[in-house]
């Protein structure tokens, strides 16, 4: 009964047209048996009082051997040559029908998204997803947050290490937001104003108009733009903070307090190696399996800016802490169980 339920949900279209007509050669086939076939004439037992049903009159042993068999057997060989026109025919259209309704789901999702992406994202991506900027979210920094393009998102994680599936990724942005950025949370769970489908559908119109070319002067940032006047430290409360900790004591990433000690530094002597796996940490991002992973702050951070996060980390470090950097802080070791 598919194309009933369609015409039913008021979606039907030219597609549709010959499951309609394989139903109405069904419903003709049952009609003519009950008509003209051996369904007709078929009496109920009130017809006959109170004969038992084994007893009642029926045709004869002659009729039943004959033409009755003769007819129950051309029907049933009609049946069989409908059956198999109708399940092939049907089983060749159906597909087509579903990718038909699949493609008007996706239409519809792209203009709803449009509109929800006008609403609330064209003021700071841009109305053609171009880019653009935000206030940023220190009141006390007059100079705007950059705010990245988005018509070529895709083509600019395409070879992530760190982001696997580039739609998975959008939606997580758009549901979570980027706490210490202008990028507010979408998703009702989190505070936001749209629904599951809202998203859904916002993410089907950022990646249906996806250029798929990345301008290579696109990562080099404005120095005039959010980190204008910004020190080491504003920016790594803006960007670090929320998974390492106001203070680098560790929060859903690693401490940073002695991070440089990880990676060699003894506390005294040249801090040159240590400060180049950083910044590639920065640069890169890293891969945290079943975790959310560290973003890649190339192209959202400048040079001087990242070489101010650096700064700022290494002036926050000590020596004589843990030989590892565990997601969520150190664990309490004995005698440190405060």
């Amino acid at each position: 009964m598919p194309g009933l339920f369609i015409l039913a949900e008021g979606g039907g279209s030219g597609g549709n047209v010959p499951i309609v007509i394989l139903l109405a050669a069904l419903a003709a086939f049952a009609v003519a048996y009950f008509v003209v076939g051996p369904g007709r004439g078929k009496k109920g037992p009130h017809r006959l009082g109170d004969i038992p049903l084994a007893m009642r009159p029926y045709h004869s042993d002659e009729e039943l051997e004959t033409t009755g068999m003769e007819r129950a057997m051309a029907w049933g060989v009609a049946l069989a040559v409908f059956a198999s026109l109708f399940l092939p025919l049907y089983w060749l259209i159906e597909p087509g029908r579903i990718n038909n309704r699949v493609d008007e789901f996706y239409e519809q999702d792209v203009a709803s998204g449009r509109q929800l992406f006008t609403d609330a994202c064209a003021s700071c991506h841009g109305t053609n997803l171009e880019g653009g900027s935000a206030p940023h979210p220190n009141q006390e920094i007059e100079a705007p947050w950059p705010a990245p393009a988005l018509n070529n998102i895709v083509a600019r994680y395409q070879e992530s290490e760190i982001v696997d599936d580039v739609a998975e990724f959008i939606h997580m942005t758009l549901v979570n937001g980027r706490p210490g950025t202008p990028m507010p949370a979408f998703g009702v769970g989190e505070g936001g104003q749209y629904s599951d489908q809202q998203l859904q559908a916002l993410l089907a119109y950022i990646l249906s108009v996806q250029t798929g070319e990345v301008d290579a002067a696109e990562g080099d940032i404005d120095e005039a733009q959010a980190f204008e006047g910004a020190s080491g430290e504003d920016i790594f409360g803006a960007n670090c903070a929320r998974c390492h900790g106001e203070n680098a004591e560790g929060y859903v990433g690693p401490q940073l307090l002695n991070v440089f000690e990880r990676y060699g530094w003894d506390g005294e002597g040249d801090t040159e190696q240590v400060r180049a796996v950083v910044r590639d940490a920065v640069e890169n991002g890293r891969l945290v399996p079943g975790k959310a992973p560290m973003p890649s702050f190339a192209g959202v951070l400048s040079d001087d800016a990242i070489e101010a996060v650096i700064d700022h980390i290494e002036g926050l470090q000590e020596t004589g802490g843990p030989r590892f950097g565990q997601i969520g802080g150190d664990p309490v070791t004995e005698g440190n169980e405060e």
